[in-house]
């Protein structure tokens, strides 16, 4: 698919039916940039199984989901890099997660040995099939088969990571290099670990380990320069995808960034309020500002001018 504008037509974001794909894929008609844009946890596409059993309202089960995140980064296309948006909601499955993070609490039968068990993440209710929501809200009124988990894996988070990894990959091959931009939003409420209230924008990097310090600092000036708050690792340093591809010795880059929700929509209704516009229009010039100097674009813009 290629597209010059906007790929995110109008309609209604509650949906309920039944998960078509593991995600979508726009790409530009020419890749002129170094740089893949993945967006895991903005899918709105709640099967009606899970809904139906759920002891939450639909809208509760969108505690959890980085709204709009597809739309606010969908500018990336027509900046010269493709875009990869997970189709199903992270209150069904979670692929920035290892692949089996299973809580054995959850589910009827027995969870494969190989499977984590222990994590932090598991232990929090947060692991690749959450159980809880927002304020540790339980998701189900009770136990889930096993068979149906392992199903959700192979169905849509292997396909995911499938996916961003071919697109990496390719990435990679064609350029030298590839810096991935793993998108997300964050609830306005609460503070970060300085007991500080939440930034604008949180760069996560892992603290350092995931990608290179140049790539971190652009990104820092690209939206400070837009007079947004930026912090950095704190209370978000990445996730599983952040730590998983970023191996910037290798020459792959990967950086988190976490939009705070308050910016562009009414948390509680999740509807975008007025200021959505003048946020996508802030991100779409701070990547395009990132693009260029992750490309090098600005310096042999500058040696041509002189």
């Amino acid at each position: 698919m290629s597209l010059s504008s906007d790929p995110f037509p109008p309609g209604p974001d509650d949906v309920v039916g039944e998960i078509e794909r593991a995600f979508s894929l726009y790409q530009p008609a020419l890749q002129v940039v170094p740089v893949v844009v993945d967006v895991p946890h903005a899918g709105r596409r709640y099967p009606r199984g899970f809904v139906d059993n759920a002891r939450l309202p639909l809208r509760g089960l969108r505690r959890s989901e980085d709204a709009f995140v597809d739309r606010l980064f969908s500018h990336s296309v027509a900046l010269g890099a493709p875009l990869l948006v997970a189709e199903f909601p992270r209150a069904y499955l979670d692929v920035n997660r290892e692949p089996y993070e299973l809580d054995p609490r959850m589910f009827e039968g027995r969870v494969p040995a190989f499977a984590n068990t222990r994590s932090m993440r598991v232990a929090g209710g947060l692991g690749t099939i959450p159980r809880i929501v927002g304020d540790a809200q339980e998701i189900y009124r009770g136990r889930i088969p096993v068979a149906e988990a392992l199903a959700r894996i192979d169905a849509l988070y292997r396909p995911y990571h499938a996916g961003l990894r071919g697109l990496v990959q390719r990435t990679q091959a064609a350029f030298g290099t590839c810096i991935l931009v793993d998108a997300h939003s964050m609830p306005s409420a609460g503070l970060d670990r300085d007991g500080l209230p939440k930034s604008d924008i949180i760069l996560g990097d892992r603290f350092g380990t995931s990608a290179a310090g140049y790539i971190m600092d652009i990104a820092e000036e690209a939206f400070a320069g837009l007079g947004l708050r930026v912090t950095r690792n704190r209370p978000y340093a990445g996730g599983f995808i952040t730590e998983h591809y970023g191996a910037p010795g290798s020459g792959v880059h990967a950086l988190q960034i976490e939009i705070n929700r308050a910016l562009y929509m009414d948390e509680p209704t999740l509807t975008p309020h007025a200021g959505f516009p003048a946020l996508q229009e802030a991100i779409s010039r701070a990547m395009a500002d990132c693009f260029a100097r992750w490309s090098g674009w600005l310096e042999e813009w500058r040696e041509a001018a002189e």
